[in-house]
């Protein structure tokens, strides 16, 4: 069986406002005089102890405000890299501001009695948002000083920024004129040596060309040649078909037969020979102009086809040779292609250089820091200080005053009544 629990007893304390308004009525006198001597005594210091201190401010502004490119690690982007001035952004600007480089030659140009890190603690810096805008704020107890001292900083940073630059663009051009420079140009003489020596041992793509068009030429003109000694060996062919079909239906000789024809009887041992007839032959001239023909045309077809065998074995031998002058011609044209392409990387290269030495001998001439970090304005001799702000002060103490004496108040109270 579970026992009930035992209620535990809690005792409340009650405020009553009109407790809080009694006791505020009560002491309101002294409340208001704590406060007005809180206030008396915080314009007083702020008067006539607090020292004012004057701000003045400088802008600038930084131009070159796109990102560094990023090398690809060709040999042009190390030239162009090389040839640039260094990347300054805004935030890298605001940082160096207050180097110690910088605040040592304030420092010695002003003859100042501080420190770095008490020269330091005056300066703020602060880029405006959204902008390339920096502004330099120097706090200091002297007006006049307070804006020489902003100009003076604003005046070493693009000195310093200048020196920088000058001493990057220096040595970016003793290695370009010493190393990259001298190297390129030996290698380019090198690369037209390569070519000139190509050049001298084999022979050229203009000599083989047209070596190879003349060979083109003979070989159109053979086969030309080859077909029409074709078209005139088919044209024998067919004649001595002819000549021969007409040897065949011609007689070699012709028959003929003659008589004596005389009136008068011619007795000859017995034998009437008045009306004798007599049978002979003839050679046929037909036949031997056809026979004639024949052999003429078969020797013209012997002839003609003794042509076709050279003239099929010269087609041959040139195309045999135009060959081997393509096969000559591209490797002749590849290889002297490289080469070519090689001299002309180089000359591209030395032009390359030769270009970015005098842009970097045109940039070292000039304010490189000047171009790249401009001033918007000089810093003023402030007529006001910024501080103290007395009114300012004067509420601050009013309201500490206030929140001071009713906290006392009430405890004043509380113990009273504890006793």
């Amino acid at each position: 069986m579970i026992e009930p629990q035992p209620q535990q007893q809690y005792d409340y304390d009650e405020i009553d406002l009109r407790d809080i308004f009694r006791t505020l009525g009560k002491w309101k006198y002294k409340i208001i005089s704590f406060t007005l001597i809180c206030m008396l005594l915080s314009g007083i210091v702020s008067w006539f102890y607090l020292d004012p201190v004057y701000e003045a401010t400088t802008t600038i502004v930084v131009v070159q405000s796109q990102l560094p490119k990023e090398s690809a690690g060709s040999v042009e982007d190390m030239v162009n890299q090389m040839g640039e001035i260094p990347f300054m952004s805004p935030e890298s600007s605001v940082q160096q501001i207050k180097s110690p480089a910088i605040l040592q030659a304030v420092i010695d140009k002003l003859k100042l009695n501080y420190t770095r890190s008490g020269l330091g603690s005056i300066i703020k810096t602060e880029q405006i948002k959204g902008t390339n805008l920096i502004k330099l704020t120097v706090a200091h107890s002297d007006p006049a000083k307070a804006a020489g001292i902003a100009n003076a900083v604003r005046q070493e940073f693009i000195l310093h920024i200048n020196r920088v630059n000058n001493q990057k663009l220096t040595k970016s051009l003793d290695i370009m004129e010493d190393q990259w420079m001298k190297k390129e140009e030996n290698d380019l003489q090198k690369a037209n040596e390569e070519l000139r020596n190509y050049r001298l041992k084999t022979r050229s793509s203009e000599f083989l060309t047209s070596q190879l068009a003349a060979k083109n030429q003979d070989l159109a003109l053979c086969q030309s040649s080859l077909t029409q000694a074709e078209i005139e060996r088919d044209k024998l062919k067919q004649g001595i078909e002819q000549e021969k079909e007409n040897l065949k239906n011609t007689s070699p000789t012709i028959p003929s037969i003659s008589t004596t024809g005389s009136n008068v009887p011619v007795d000859i041992g017995g034998l009437d020979l008045g009306n004798l007839k007599i049978s002979s032959e003839k050679v046929n001239e037909a036949y031997t102009k056809s026979n004639e023909a024949l052999n003429e045309k078969m020797t013209e077809l012997a002839e003609t086809e003794a042509s076709l065998i050279k003239t099929r074995q010269k087609i041959q031998d040139l195309d045999s040779e135009i060959r081997v002058l393509e096969a000559e011609l591209i490797n002749n044209q590849i290889d002297e292609k490289k080469l070519k392409d090689e001299v002309e990387r180089r000359e591209n290269l030395v032009k390359l250089l030769s270009g970015k030495i005098s842009e970097v001998k045109m940039t070292e001439a000039m304010d490189a820091a000047g171009n790249n970090i401009l001033t918007v304005s000089e810093a003023m001799v402030p007529q006001k200080p910024a501080k103290p702000n007395k009114i300012l002060n004067v509420a601050i103490a009013a309201v500490l005053g206030l929140m001071i004496s009713v906290f006392g108040v009430f405890l004043i109270e509380y113990l009273h009544n504890e006793q």
